[in-house]
């Protein structure tokens, strides 16, 4: 491990000078850099640990912040930031520790829990998702700046490998179906389908690791759960894109998901629109109706769920992750932006993995 240099890096980087994406915006990348570094420090001096549920709902937000920023700008400082971390988080891998899932019979290298499996040791699909997805896309950032390849790209090339085979460890939990042209991924724990946003964090791996390599291994597989998310969304009366948590193979559902769970299938969502897959502007536009209209109705006011809301406050920083589709909606960009000043972003640790995805270029498609 390389812990000692980087926080001597790190002390020496804070003299900032914008340059690359924050050239574009200084605020907003001094700001992304203020709020990022003392996560990083935090973060690299954290312990390995064998509960990577606190890994997925923590370092995965900064791990995708530093990457979307290195994406934007291929500023080698983040690069040197995303590697420290991404370092200790892979020391908290499974196979690492020799720690074998209780319900699969075997060590998977993967990130495993304790804490949602009654005490069994069980690797979930989504925490692993949430943490190999970054790895991917660092790796696909590096790719695109020659002068990070020459420094990052060994590091590049381990991070990979180390997404795809913990993504692969999942290939058995997936199958076709149930309708035409679907696909779903079941839980060996639960024994049935898992939730959309556990499905999609698997989802949003195979679409980083497909980019990094430049193939479409995945692609028939991102399809086809794509298709499975589009047909179990349901358009409300104001016209906006609502779906449950965890809804049926068939038949109709008409709870809500909780829009921290939702951030993950909105950001599916926008990854697949980019890359011409299933989802379409029209998507885009109910999807925006649903932020604007049902969610994020004041700063002091979001909705706790992704339809009529009588309960608020609750996950209100999570807006943060749905930033991707202001790449493709001004309304929601310039939102989104008035939302970073609120108290419920300044004080949240997914506000740089906020100002990362507003920082990023805008995209809307002819």
């Amino acid at each position: 491990m390389r812990t000692a240099p980087f926080l001597a890096f790190l002390a020496a980087s804070l003299v900032f000078e914008p340059r690359s994406a924050a050239a574009a915006d200084p605020n907003r990348g001094e700001r992304f850099d203020r709020a990022a570094a003392p996560a990083v420090t935090k973060a690299v001096q954290r312990a390995p640990t064998t509960e990577g549920g606190s890994l997925a709902w923590g370092e995965s937000y900064l791990l995708s912040a530093l990457a979307e920023m290195l994406a934007t700008g291929g500023d080698p400082r983040h690069a040197a930031q995303f590697v420290a971390v991404a370092d200790r988080v892979l020391l908290s891998r499974d196979d690492r520790h020799g720690l074998r899932d209780e319900v699969r019979g075997q060590v998977m290298p993967a990130w495993g829990s304790t804490r949602y499996s009654k005490g069994k040791r069980f690797a979930w699909a989504v925490h692993t998702g949430m943490l190999a997805m970054p790895f991917a896309h660092f790796a696909g950032a590096i790719g695109k700046f020659p002068a990070l390849r020459d420094r990052f790209g060994t590091d590049a090339t381990r991070l990979l490998q180390a997404a795809e085979e913990s993504i692969a460890a999942f290939d058995a939990d997936y199958l076709e179906g149930p309708g035409t042209g679907e696909g779903h991924l079941v839980c060996p724990y639960l024994g049935k389908p898992l939730p959309l946003n556990m499905q999609n964090a698997i989802a949003r791996a195979w679409i980083a690791i497909d980019d990094a390599t430049g193939s479409t291994a995945h692609r028939e597989r991102v399809e086809r759960l794509a298709r499975f998310l589009k047909n179990r969304m349901r358009t409300s009366p104001e016209g906006a894109a609502v779906w449950s948590y965890w809804p049926p193979l068939s038949g109709e559902d008409k709870t809500f998901e909780d829009i921290s769970h939702a951030s993950i299938n909105v950001d599916f969502l926008v990854l697949c629109h980019e890359r011409g897959i299933v989802f379409d502007r029209t998507d885009l536009a109910a999807v925006e109706t649903t932020l604007l209209r049902q969610v994020l109705l004041a700063d002091d006011k979001v909705g706790d769920r992704v339809g009529p809301n009588v309960k608020f406050n609750t996950y209100a920083d999570a807006v943060l992750r749905w930033g991707r589709l202001a790449r493709h909606r001004p309304a929601v960009r310039e939102r989104l932006l008035a939302f970073l000043d609120s108290p419920a972003a300044q004080n949240s640790p997914q506000l740089p993995l906020g100002l990362a995805l507003l920082t990023g270029p805008a995209m809307e498609k002819p």
